[in-house]
């Protein structure tokens, strides 16, 4: 078809109308510009002259750059370039042409840097060109306090400057760089003892200002005045949470005594210290996953031995524990992962028997529903979510005192609804895996399938991946192999080189923060408890061992990285619980302590 067009267009062969732009001539086609421009379509549909004499005058727009743009409807090519796009973009938007525009917002979100994002966002912004101006902010919200410092910045509308200060992803810690940041720009287009106006100060958060902070903003807020926002529903900034890595206690199953509280315990791997969260409730190989500032609890064994279908949710927030509806499935020991606010409980114990039973929990409208079943029922076996899709790597098979390593990985596609089944060369239990860059990464201690090691198969019938390379895991010592592997989300295995573990390592948690791995306590090849703590990022050499060790007993069940505030905003968040004690007769349900609704001590 644009073989034909392009043929017609460049011979002005059957030509219709024509376009005029400073002097020159383009002779077109009515239909083709009617096909991909509303504008045209109204145009040559209207009782306007335009119509009837078959001429289009379009005098504000530059000749190069229509001859540009009907290229492009004739051809679908264009050479874009930085000089020209701001113009196409424009004019293009004008004329309605949306594939053109969209190439052009395409090209431009590509070059984004710190030169030219505030431009683009202005640019973006004053044509609502929703996708151009998500990736602007995307860059504006991690850079805007060196951009602030650039001149385009103080060049900026006010509503476009509102529309930055508004967003919930700045990267600020404290609100008051927000508010230094808009009184920055508002001393620039006035005198320096003007009021903020009411439109900049409406983006401000002021509940988030400590008293200190107040105090340095006095002549804009006084203290007297009401708050421009009511204290209840302020959302604090991207900027004003840390990530923690949280990680259950499970000394506490061995140690407890019957009124003792079990711990959840958050680490900081910026400083190497732990604080302490209380759980409610007493249960030993849960699944454990956090949505954001929601860290949610499933399953696990009671005291007495059996499975519980429990589901509880930690929020970090107002930092209480509440109970949600139970899974219909009890299990232990099990696969529990997120993907966009949706949780998946697969697997696991369920009493004396496994389970292949596979449900999921909606944390929108609380509620629970089944799953087609795993191809084989399995435990303690390593999961991880990418790209749309769960995997359960390795495990045992059966649940008695000669228990069978599994040796192949599950994939489960969440959007049919189906599973795939795959072997792996060796097999594990107790492993650990993490989703960094796009490949899940597998930290286990392996023995291998047979005495010679087989390689990961060539060709297999029930494969999907014909002419998949041979893949060989490198053998350190005769019995065992400590060494980490990664798969790619279709579960091709990746040739990334990761360096052996330090320690054989196993039943630890295996964890990401940031863009590191890290590998937490566990036991060792002689079921010895390991306090040690390592991390390793993609493209390092070797594995760091932090300096100081677990405090406590780690096996890998329960732990996960849980979003937190920041200890400086803790009393400004509204309804949030500053104390709180557990006992256990009273189970989740709520009391007062010191005036305030609770249920047990803060951790954050």
């Amino acid at each position: 078809v644009f073989s034909g067009l392009k043929d017609m267009y460049f011979s002005e062969s059957l030509c219709d109308v024509t376009i005029q732009a400073e002097g020159d001539r383009f002779l077109c086609h009515r239909v083709v510009l009617a096909s991909v421009s509303p504008y045209f379509r109204a145009l040559f549909m209207s009782p306007m002259k335009e119509a009837e004499l078959g001429e289009v005058c379009l005098s504000d727009v530059p000749s190069s750059v229509l001859q540009l743009i009907l290229h492009y409807i004739y051809t679908g090519e264009v050479d874009l370039t930085m000089d020209n796009v701001e113009e196409l973009f424009i004019v293009s938007g004008r004329l309605q042409i949306t594939a053109m525009q969209d190439s052009c917002s395409r090209y431009l979100a590509m070059r984004i840097d710190n030169e030219n994002c505030l431009w683009i966002y202005s640019l973006a912004h004053s044509h609502n060109q929703r996708i151009l101006l998500e990736e602007t902010m995307n860059h504006i919200v991690w850079n805007l306090n060196s951009l602030s410092k650039r001149e385009d910045f103080f060049h900026l509308e006010m509503e476009e400057l509102v529309n930055i200060l508004s967003s919930d992803d700045l990267m600020f810690s404290s609100e008051l760089a927000v508010y230094d940041l808009a009184r920055c720009w508002w001393e620039f287009h006035t005198q320096r003892d003007e009021l903020l106006p009411p439109e900049l100060l409406k983006a401000i958060r002021v509940p988030l200002l400590t008293p200190d902070e107040l105090e340095k903003v006095s002549r804009d807020i006084p203290s007297n005045d009401s708050p421009l926002q009511p204290p209840t529903g302020i959302r604090l900034r991207q900027g004003m949470f840390e990530e923690r890595i949280v990680c259950l206690d499970s000394r506490s199953f061995d140690t407890a005594g019957p009124e003792e509280t079990f711990h959840f315990n958050a680490y900081d791997p910026t400083t190497e210290s732990w604080e302490r969260l209380p759980f409610c409730g007493r249960f030993e190989q849960t699944g454990i996953v956090a949505v954001g500032c929601n860290l949610y609890v499933s399953g696990g064994y009671r005291e007495e031995g059996s499975p519980s279908n429990a589901l509880h949710v930690y929020d970090s927030l107002l930092n209480e524990w509440k109970e949600l509806p139970s899974m219909t499935h009890p299990r232990a020991s099990h696969g529990f992962l997120a993907y966009r606010n949706v949780l998946y409980a697969f697997g696991g114990c369920n009493n004396n028997e496994l389970t292949d039973s596979v449900e999921c929990f909606n944390v929108l409208d609380d509620s629970w529903r089944d799953l087609s079943s795993m191809p084989k029922a399995l435990h303690s076996f390593a999961s991880a979510v990418l790209k749309g899709r769960l995997f359960a790597i390795g495990g045992m098979a059966r649940k008695d005192i000669d228990p069978m390593h599994y040796p192949g990985f599950h994939i489960y596609d969440i959007l049919t609804d189906t599973w795939g089944q795959f072997p792996l060369p060796m097999v594990f239990s107790a492993a650990g895996a993490v989703t960094l860059r796009d490949k899940v990464y597998i930290i286990a201690t392996c023995k291998p399938r047979h005495d010679d090691l087989n390689a990961y198969p060539a060709y297999d019938a029930n494969s999907p991946y014909e002419d998949y390379e041979a893949y060989l895991m490198y053998n350190e010592e005769p019995n065992t192999i400590c060494r980490s592997f990664c798969m790619d989300h279709l579960g091709r295995i990746c040739h990334s080189r990761i360096p052996p573990v330090l320690e054989s390592t196993s039943y630890s948690a295996v964890i990401r923060w940031m863009h590191r791995i890290y590998i937490l306590g566990g036991s060792d090849a002689h079921y010895m408890s390991i306090f040690g703590i390592f991390y390793w990022s993609p493209g390092e050499p070797r594995w760091t061992l932090c300096k100081k060790d677990v405090p406590f007993l780690i096996t890998d069940f329960g732990h996960d990285t849980l979003r937190v505030p920041l200890k400086h905003l803790s009393p400004l968040i509204s309804g949030r619980r500053l104390n709180y004690q557990f006992r256990r007769d009273l189970g989740m349900k709520n009391y007062e302590v010191g005036g305030r609704e609770s249920c047990g001590r803060g951790l954050f």
